[in-house]
């Protein structure tokens, strides 16, 4: 692929992972730097050029570089020679990306919620939903841990043959 056209694939990626997180609640520039920490070269940018890369003002990037850091998506990396903050994407327990705790949290929310209306008529569309909504959270508890832990097998064999992929890998948890 030719530069120009990384770039061009590089920026509607950028803007991608900003709706996506503005979807899920955060806010479109820190979907974008996250974004941009994925993809850029080198792996360890300053503020400024995250800032020039996005074409947003340098306080944008600190704001949600800020949120990102305690959020646990990015860290804070000091670079020999260069001033100010430095950052770069974090790996992380995947149990963060999957939201499990928010599931959790959710779940509580849930029949708490049922709870309260627990002597109302269940037939209302509204409590048939809290219903569903309870039980698909059961599910997700019940299953993500089980994801989490094959995929930490899958990353620990993966580091006993020395990290090269497979034909295996390229399966992304499809059937064998």
């Amino acid at each position: 692929m030719d530069e120009r056209r990384r770039s061009r694939e590089q920026r509607l990626l950028v803007e991608e992972f900003g709706l996506l997180y503005e979807e899920m609640g955060g806010t479109r520039m820190a979907g974008r730097v996250s974004g941009w920490l994925l993809t850029c070269d080198p792996p360890v940018q300053s503020l400024t050029q995250i800032a020039e890369a996005l074409g947003v003002s340098k306080a944008a990037v600190s704001t949600a570089a800020r949120a990102l850091l305690q959020g646990g998506v990015v860290e804070r990396v000091g670079e020999p020679g260069v001033r100010g903050d430095s950052y770069r994407a974090l790996p992380g327990p995947m149990d963060r990306v999957l939201g499990l705790n928010h599931a959790i949290t959710l779940k509580s929310l849930v029949d708490r919620s049922l709870a309260l209306v627990a002597d109302r008529d269940q037939s209302h569309s509204n409590y048939l939903l809290l219903h569903e909504l309870s039980e698909f959270l059961d599910f997700l508890q019940a299953e993500i841990p089980g994801l989490l832990a094959r995929w930490n097998e899958r990353k620990a064999e993966k580091h006993l043959r020395g990290g090269a992929p497979t034909d295996d890998d390229s399966n992304h948890g499809g059937t064998k």
